[in-house]
């Protein structure tokens, strides 16, 4: 069983440890069990100077980073000023240990009691595009959170399942989908969110089927916005003209968590 829980990680984790330069943007680390969770910050909006608006808890894909910029979460606001607090999982950047599904539960219960403590009152929204969304699904379903900015969620054990080119190992298949942790079921999470949400979908995803992401959506249970992309594989650029439709519908999100 534990050769099943690394090969799982394996399969859906790829950490990377390399220096990334963002001068932009300044890291923090947050004590972490018996290590450190590194937490790059920055802030985005037409006064970064002033007192945010909101505050935005962004977990990445499996193989990006917090030092990336994230277009759909950065670039979609009309607001004075957004914080954005974007988090490096285990095993990923300077954050200590190693990658594990097993750890991310834990991992995004330390980064939003972090920035809790710094927002007080003011809105905090969990956001993640693919793998990134699994973590900010579980915190909407389990501890108050005031909104939630997904793109491209993925349900692990079916995604998994889904692999047609595993069709001779079927039963390793449903083995290592067996290994995903309970708590991050993004179809059972989603039942529970009570939170408002916006979801951005990729109708010719080949990662995550479109019909995966869509199971998901059928289970949310929080008042919800819906930018699908028909023509959309799993990474493609979001354009000026996807930024038009996509900002009111963050404007939407906005509005219904402050009132």
């Amino acid at each position: 069983m534990r050769f099943l829980s690394w090969l799982t990680d394996r399969l859906i984790l790829q950490s990377s440890r390399h220096d990334i330069q963002v001068p932009e943007r300044s890291p923090a680390r947050f004590i972490h069990g018996d290590g450190e969770l590194e937490v790059w910050v920055h802030r985005v909006g037409q006064d970064t100077q002033g007192t945010p608006d909101l505050y935005l808890l962004e977990f990445p894909g499996t193989a990006s980073r917090a030092e990336h910029k994230t277009d759909f979460i950065e670039d979609c606001w009309s607001l004075r000023c957004v914080e954005i607090w974007a988090v490096n999982p285990p095993g990923y950047g300077n954050s200590s240990g190693t990658a594990s599904l097993q750890k991310l539960p834990a991992m995004a219960e330390c980064a939003l009691q972090e920035v809790r403590q710094v927002a007080g009152e003011t809105p905090v929204i969990v956001a993640g595009g693919s793998l990134g969304s699994v973590s900010a699904l579980y915190l909407a379903a389990h501890h108050p959170v005031d909104g939630l900015l997904v793109q491209n969620p993925p349900a692990l054990r079916e995604v998994i399942l889904s692999l047609s080119g595993w069709w001779h190992f079927k039963w390793l298949t449903r083995m290592i989908a067996k290994q995903i942790p309970r708590e991050l079921d993004s179809l059972a999470n989603a039942q529970r969110v009570t939170a408002p949400a916006v979801f951005v979908t990729a109708q010719q995803d080949k990662v995550v089927l479109p019909h995966i992401q869509n199971q998901i959506i059928k289970a949310f249970n929080g008042p919800l916005k819906i930018f699908s992309m028909p023509e959309a594989e799993h990474d493609t650029p979001l354009t000026e003209s996807d930024f038009e439709q996509l900002r009111p519908l963050a404007s939407w999100l906005f509005d219904t968590v402050t009132h």
